[in-house]
């Protein structure tokens, strides 16, 4: 038997044979990475910059930071880090079977919520207010001052190409189909705001969906993840029962669309599985289905889209959109999850204003690289420093995990009762 290396060319002719015309083939984006590089001899671009993304900090973070429930609530329920786990297996399920390309889908999905927040959406709220002029922290920053907002697609490219440090540049030198897909997993809001060293080549920003189908099917399996896990995670909180589930029109299609005589587990546990899993394989069947139908009517022969071919079809589309409003309802927004919200904002404003106060407060590899005003007064600093200023602290809070964030509160509350 011949055992022979397969190297990276022999996988990029692969590609070239295997992959439907229409996918991504990562021998045309080597060279769309900001800085030139040698390719690699056995991993093609989209495997290198996967692989980049597992290895990042930022990626490793991932595993202590809240999805919905806290990380301390129980073993079971989702992380930040999970939740990007489950995106990545839907994103290569579709592709694979779509004939697109798996490693590029991997890559964007290992990535797309590098830039998220400790304490879940909360944070990234309360982080835009700060960074948009909408909350002076009680009178800690100059009223109505915009520094650019914030929101964590955009954050998440910012981690790639700015913030982690690992070679001899900027970031982490990813191509501009896995950089696309990254920012463009959810909704763009150029006009509230504006990110300082945003490279725009090669993102098509003036267009809403990637422009990669794969790139489209990372947003859309990142909105049925969070659909299905949240609702598993509610059931198995107690925050709803399985009868209510299965009350939704959405449920009772997937129930219709079960294969005949399949029997339905006596076991409530085995129930809430069977449930969710048969919700996960309706939702990845009607998007396969739509996708498909969607391309084949566009008669696309390229390898580049400008319209949304990923997505619900009109059918499934209100159903999933009435089961978010249920998920939201009687999950995300019940008593004891608003109690942590209340709590992780306090968190998130009090190492703010400590941070803008105190510069000193933060760790010595970060103030090395702030503006830092001579009078301890950082409204003092011209407008381009002092943005600079209010973003460094804003990347350092990002970054946190909800335990580092926790811990550091305690921290600053200690030194400045001290003080």
């Amino acid at each position: 038997m011949n055992f022979e290396i397969r190297d990276r060319l022999f996988l990029e002719a692969q590609e070239r044979h295997s992959l439907s015309p229409l996918a991504a083939k990562s021998e045309d984006y080597h060279r769309t990475r900001r800085y030139s590089e040698p390719e690699h001899p056995y991993r093609t671009a989209f495997q290198r910059d996967r692989d980049r993304i597992i290895h990042s900090r930022a990626f490793r973070r991932l595993k202590h930071k809240r999805q919905v429930f806290l990380t301390q609530s129980g073993d079971h329920y989702r992380t930040r880090l999970t939740h990007t786990l489950e995106v990545a297996q839907l994103s290569r399920t579709l592709a694979r079977s779509l004939g697109l390309n798996e490693d590029l889908t991997e890559a964007i999905a290992l990535g797309h919520d590098l830039g998220h927040t400790p304490f879940g959406h909360v944070g990234e709220i309360v982080l835009h207010k700060i960074m948009s002029g909408r909350d002076d922290l009680d009178g800690v920053l100059p009223s109505g001052v915009a520094a650019g907002g914030y929101k964590h697609n955009y954050q998440s490219l910012r981690v790639v190409d700015v913030i982690e440090k690992k070679y001899n540049w900027e970031g982490l030198n990813l191509t501009a189909a896995v950089r696309e897909g990254l920012l463009k997993h959810t909704r763009l809001r150029r006009s509230d705001i504006s990110y300082p060293d945003f490279h725009l080549e090669g993102l098509q920003y003036e267009q809403d969906p990637a422009a990669t189908l794969e790139g489209q099917l990372v947003a859309v399996s990142d909105e049925i993840a969070q659909r299905t896990h949240d609702l598993e995670d509610g059931i198995r909180a107690q925050y709803v029962t399985l009868r209510q589930v299965r009350e939704l029109d959405i449920m009772k299609r997937v129930e219709a669309a079960s294969p005949p005589g399949q029997p339905v587990p006596a076991h409530d546990f085995l129930q809430r599985n069977h449930s969710i899993r048969s919700l996960i394989n309706f939702l990845v069947t009607d998007v396969q289905r739509e996708t498909q139908r969607r391309v084949s009517e566009s008669g696309a022969t390229g390898k580049e889209f400008h319209t949304l071919m990923a997505w619900f079809s009109d059918q499934v589309h209100p159903l999933q959109e009435e089961l978010d409003h249920f998920i939201d309802r009687y999950v995300i927004r019940t008593t004891v999850e608003r109690h942590s919200d209340d709590r992780a904002v306090d968190v998130i404003r009090t190492l703010f204003k400590a941070y803008y106060r105190t510069p000193q407060l933060l760790p010595a590899w970060r103030l090395q690289t702030l503006p830092l005003p001579d009078d301890g007064n950082a409204a003092s600093l011209p407008q381009r420093e002092w943005h600079i200023f209010l973003r460094a602290i804003c990347d350092y809070i990002a970054g946190m995990s909800d335990h580092f964030a926790e811990t550091e509160y305690t921290r600053i509350e200690s030194v400045l009762h001290e003080s």
